[in-house]
């Protein structure tokens, strides 16, 4: 059996990650009227920063050891700070440049966590039937042993493809590709479930030895995958999953809302390429091939 899949769109969302920029009026002027839990060089460092830090850690019981560590952390960092304000690195170009787009991303994600994201919790229910959808994932896991070969995808012509729709082992398909004096790279691989594309995920959940899935690349180049091999895993229950399932159906939400928000969004601005090749949607010809249509 073969199985073909197109790689995923790339999104262009504001799912960003929280970039924590070197502050270049030094941290102490941010705890200001907050209780102080420690000094260094007689800069402040306040309960508010820590609760801050806690907070971007995703900390929910904080015992002494963890408070410790957090203040340590802190400590470091003002160390740093103070270091390279007094190299005058908040002058640097490349510093300032860098402030700049950490400005623009937590500006975008925090319009977007606040205006864009649903608000809606997450249900159990809704986590029970994500959990019984993907069976791969939890109650019924396995890992895929494989063999791959990447070739160029030039190369797997309409005949090399329907030579390799008849495909049974690995071995098949080295025949094939050898036959025809096709190169290619091969190596061994072992995958979990988490590793694979959401998207690959049905077709892998129906596998056996002997499948062969092809991912196309945008390098010109296409990824042949062998299954050589697929061992049983240590199931995961659904309490255990929970928190995963969770986290992965809130990450949906938000990148489905924020895609619908930028079509809206776009479909409303005025949006210039200053090169007509560069906008989105239009192929790109090559100037021979420019040349050949006209």
């Amino acid at each position: 059996m073969i199985h073909q899949f197109k790689n995923a769109t790339l999104r262009l969302a504001c799912c960003l990650v929280l970039v924590q920029a070197l502050a270049a009026c030094g941290s102490s002027n941010n705890g200001k009227g907050s209780q102080v839990i420690a000094t260094v060089n007689g800069e402040e460092i306040t309960v508010l920063q820590l609760n801050r830090v806690l907070e971007r850690g995703g900390v929910r019981e904080v015992t002494p050891e963890v408070r410790k560590h957090a203040i340590e952390s802190l400590t470091s960092e003002e160390l740093l700070v103070q270091a390279a304000l007094k190299a005058k690195i908040d002058r640097d170009t490349a510093f300032v440049q860098s402030l700049e787009n950490a400005r623009r991303q937590l500006l975008a994600q925090i319009f977007a966590e606040r205006m864009v994201y649903p608000k809606s919790v997450v249900t159990a229910n809704e986590v029970s039937d994500y959990y019984n959808r993907e069976p791969l994932l939890f109650a019924n896991r396995r890992k895929f042993r494989l063999t791959t070969f990447r070739a160029a995808s030039a190369d797997l012509t309409p005949p090399v493809s329907a030579a390799l729709q008849q495909v049974k082992s690995v071995d098949d398909v080295r025949g094939i590709l050898d036959s025809r004096g096709i190169k290619y790279e091969t190596q061994l691989a072992s995958i979990a479930p988490e590793q694979l594309p959401v998207e690959e995920l049905p077709a892998f959940t129906k596998a056996s030895v002997g499948d062969l899935f092809i991912n196309p690349g945008k390098d010109g180049s296409v990824l042949l995958m062998s299954v050589t091999a697929i061992e049983d895993d240590v199931p995961l229950t659904l309490e255990r999953a929970r928190p995963m399932i969770e986290e992965f159906l809130r990450n949906s939400r938000n990148r489905e809302a924020t895609d619908a928000y930028l079509s809206r969004a776009r479909a409303s601005a005025e949006i210039v390429y200053t090169s007509p090749a560069d906008a989105p949607g239009k192929p790109t010809l090559s100037a021979d091939a420019s040349r050949a249509a006209e």
